[in-house]
């Protein structure tokens, strides 16, 4: 497993978390194997009981209200978020409008800019670039 911090938050920031990743991969109308791949494993990551881990995955296509949620997360849970929107938004390998119009509004909640935003999207595409050469090596 590769060394994460997410599950130091606290739970109902990790709550939270989960429910931004959520509505990233839904935000298009549409959730691909890869996003929901994506989001499996970093619920999983959350340590969140059982019980929650089943209740965001209902909730996953449910609207939720981008700013009021921004505004209840500390900055450092957002910017967890953001990094990890970005890893989800680029799991089909392209990015919508509509993805990218939410990465810039949360980015936006941790006083982040736009310039950050694509930081992270090419940060994504050199990790893609650094598993592939995993497959490579073992010729898969």
């Amino acid at each position: 497993m590769l060394h994460d911090i997410v599950h130091q938050m606290e739970p109902s920031e990790r709550f939270q978390y989960v429910q931004l990743l959520g509505y990233l991969a839904s935000v298009d109308n549409s959730i691909s194997k890869p996003e929901m791949a994506f989001f499996e494993q970093r619920l999983g990551a959350t340590l969140l009981s059982p019980e929650r881990k089943e209740q965001l995955r209902k909730k996953m296509s449910s609207n939720l209200n981008l700013d009021k949620h921004l505004a209840t997360m500390n900055p450092r849970s957002i910017k967890l978020a953001l990094r990890d929107i970005c890893l989800m938004t680029m799991a089909d390998r392209e990015v919508e409008e509509s993805e990218r119009k939410v990465l810039l509004k949360v980015a936006a909640a941790a006083g982040l800019t736009d310039k950050h935003v694509d930081a992270l999207l090419q940060w994504t595409i050199k990790g893609f670039h650094w598993m592939q050469e995993g497959y490579n090596a073992l010729d898969i």
